[in-house]
This record gives structure tokens, sequence and C-alpha cells, in this order.
């Protein structure tokens, strides 16, 4: 299962500062020769961590410093394995699909460089172990920090079983029902719990070692990061950012015991970790289902991804032309939706389906209000032909809009013929 090509390659880290953080692969079973780490030191955080998340560890684990170089060879290692050239290519077309990565972006590559830069430690639920990245090879102020962090990790999975959430590499263990938003949801959960208990622990340090620490993240390199696309940035971060302050929420509600709550029956939607009143009320996400169209569209045409955007990636989407709050609240209206990218290799040409269920008509409104607002700025003019309900725009290809009650849906194709047929499989 993948959101949108990267979420398969994250799992469970920290990067670099406690809230705003990319996300490494999970680790091959593999461990690579490392430096043994000063024990004493890290038996010391896991018994702060324990007694500040309260919950102890019940199994064994293993743990180790790894260096920078290792780590690249690493991720060399785990792309080979994981993360396959056609994989990253399909990915590229659904992020171009959306307009977010132009298609010859070259995302395994660069992924590659940024997990190399930003990863500063990992853990494995299917290994139990987990690595903090050291470039002196001892446990400096980062690196016990970032210990903290992981060692999270480690007890929510011996308590709460990550792999049965779905985060493992052995697809036959990972829970079918559960949609790409779904599961960017559950991460958020994850990582905001780590980065809560991480800052907690982080506040019982000395005021001298929190300002080394500030320091030291601080003099981390941000090049790859500060050059990726914006929605690598902003899927990388959301599960820090939103995660931390859902998991916030969670906590000022009901302590610990609110988001233990939470582990065991997760956040459905990236709309719940959003708006925690709406996973509170346990508004469950609307399912949306697609026609299949590769006999519609005809030869040469093949589906590429299929899957729930959700209301977070919607907003990604729509911030590409509208600012943030503008599309921030065209999107909070989300109740369910459903995605499809199709493509023509010999005709180097795509076709997108949206359909999105909306909570209100109102809500429905405010979205085609802001979207034709988006295809304008994206088509450099107004539809070229409209009625009421439907909304057409042409130029390279072709965007077709249209809306009914609570629902609308979104074709774009390289001919308006290609629409029509399509648009004949939804009546």
């Amino acid at each position: 299962m993948r959101k949108l090509g990267i979420v398969l390659l994250v799992l469970l880290s920290l990067a670099c500062s406690a809230v705003e953080t990319p996300a490494p692969p999970s680790p091959t079973p593999a461990a690579p020769l490392t430096a043994t780490p000063a024990a004493s030191v890290f038996d010391a955080i896991a018994r702060a961590v324990e007694e500040i998340r309260g919950l102890r560890a019940t199994g064994p684990y293993t743990r180790s410093l790894m260096t920078p170089a290792e780590l690249r060879v690493y991720q060399e290692r785990k792309f080979e394995k994981d993360y396959t050239p056609e994989e990253a290519r399909q990915d590229t077309l659904t992020l171009a699909a959306f307009d977010l990565l132009p298609r010859d972006f070259p995302l395994r590559d660069f992924l590659l460089e940024l997990y190399t830069e930003q990863i500063a430690g990992f853990y494995d639920p299917d290994t139990k172990q987990f690595f903090v990245i050291s470039e002196q090879g001892q446990p400096g102020i980062l690196e016990r920090v970032t210990f903290a962090h992981e060692y999270t990790h480690l007890l929510q999975d011996q308590h709460f079983d990550l792999v049965a959430m779905g985060f493992t590499d052995d697809e036959s263990k990972r829970p079918k029902d559960v949609d790409d938003d779904a599961m960017l949801a559950r991460r958020a959960l994850v990582e905001g719990d780590a980065t809560l208990t991480q800052l907690f622990y982080l506040n019982r340090l000395p005021a001298a070692e929190q300002r080394e620490w500030l320091r030291a993240v601080q003099r981390q390199p941000s090049e790859v990061f500060d050059r990726a696309p914006r929605v690598i940035r902003e899927e990388l971060t959301f599960p820090y950012e939103a995660g931390f302050a859902f998991v916030q929420a969670l906590y000022e509600r009901g302590g610990w015991e609110a988001i233990d709550a939470a582990f065991r029956d997760p956040p459905a939607s990236t709309e719940q970790i959003l708006h925690p009143e709406k996973f509170w009320s346990r508004e469950a996400p609307i399912r949306v289902t697609l026609p299949p169209l590769t006999d519609t569209l005809g030869s040469g045409w093949q589906l590429v991804d299929e899957n729930v955007l959700g209301e977070f990636y919607l907003r990604v989407v729509l911030e590409e032309r509208l600012d943030r709050s503008r599309a921030e609240e065209a999107a909070a209206g989300w109740g369910g939706d459903r995605y499809a990218v199709y493509w023509n290799e010999a005709a180097g040409q795509d076709f997108l389906v949206l359909e999105v269920v909306w909570d209100s008509e109102d809500e429905a409104r405010e979205f085609v209000e802001a979207y034709r607002d988006y295809a304008t700025a994206r088509y450099g003019r107004g539809p070229v032909r409209e009625s009421p309900g439907q909304a057409l725009w042409s130029g390279t290809d072709v965007l077709w809009l249209e809306w009914n009650d609570t629902r609308t849906r979104i074709l774009r194709g390289p001919t308006e013929e290609l629409i029509r047929r399509v648009r004949a499989q939804f009546r």
C-alpha cells in the first residue's frame, strides 16, 4: 500500500527536529555492523521514557549506533529490495497527474538522497531493532533525544502491535481494509505520540542541555530537504506536525489513557487527525467506488494507481494554485473520496478521475468555487463551456468538473471525446 508512492518507504523515525521532520524507509532485516552504544546512557533514557509514557518494555529488542556512511549503504540496499525503478515511475506518474511533480522527476534517486541526509534514527517493528545515527560513534545530546523518540516506538510496538496496524514490510500482515489516507492517519498517531514523549523527555533535561540540543538540531544538514518539491516536504512532515497537534489534543483531553485508547481504535482518516473532534465523534469516511475504465479508455491505457486521497492530500493538491487558507477551507468539508490514475505509455498521456463526497451541499459548493479558481489558474482562463452543475476547461488537455448535491467529480484527460466516454460509465 502506498500513499502516492511515499508512505511505503517511510516508517517510524525522527529526523533532525522535534516536530518538523521527514522519515526514512523501514529497514531491512539484516543489520549492518555498527559501533556499540554507551549502554548505561541508553538504559537511563529508556527508564525515563517508560516513566513518562507509562509503559514498560515487555520483550527483547536490539539497539545500535549507525554512522552516516553505514546509513547510506543501508538505504541503498533498502531501495534495491523494496522500491524498484518501476514502482518509483508509477508513483511519479500519480503525483504528476495531480500536478504535484513533473513526469520526469527522478523520485527514487531524490528520496534516497533525502533520507540519507535527514534520518536521525529509525525503528523496525519487523525485526524489533532500532538505530540512532551518530557521527562520533557515541551518544551526544542529539542521539540521546532521538533515542527517546525511537524507544517510544518500541513501547508502542510491544503494547499495541505496530505490525498489526500496518507498519511492516510483509504485505500478508498488513490490514486489507486500511486505505492510504487511513494509513497516513495511523502514522500521524504513531509519530505524534513519539514526538510528545520526546518533548517531555527533553523538558526534563537541564536548560543548558536543551540549548545544546537546539544548537545541534540547527547544525543538521537540510540542503536536500530545502529543495524538495512541496508535496514531499508536506507528506513527510505531516505525521510530526499534525500528528503532534492531534496527540497533544488527546493528551489534554484524557492524558496517556486517551492516547492508548487511540492506538486500540486508530483514526480512520487524515480528516480525523486535522479535526480531533471528528475522531472523538468517530465521524467515519464515506466509502466511494469508481468503475473500471481500462476498456473504456481503450488500447494502450493501464491503471497506475487507485486509492483514497483524503482531506490532507486534497489540501496539498489545491495549494498548488490557491493560498493555504483557501485550500484548507475548501478541503475541510471532505467526507470521502476515491481517485484513479491511468497512463498511456505510447501516447505519453494520463487520465485522472477524482470523486469526492462532502459533508453537506454547502461544503460541496465551497469546494466547487475553490476548484473553479484552481482550474482557471491552471489553464490561464475560465471554463470554455459550462451549464448548471458542469464546467469544462481546455488547453493542452481537458478538465471536466461536475457537481450535484454533496458529490463532485473531476475528470482530466487528453481529449473531450475520451472524457465523454468516461462520463458515460458513471450514469
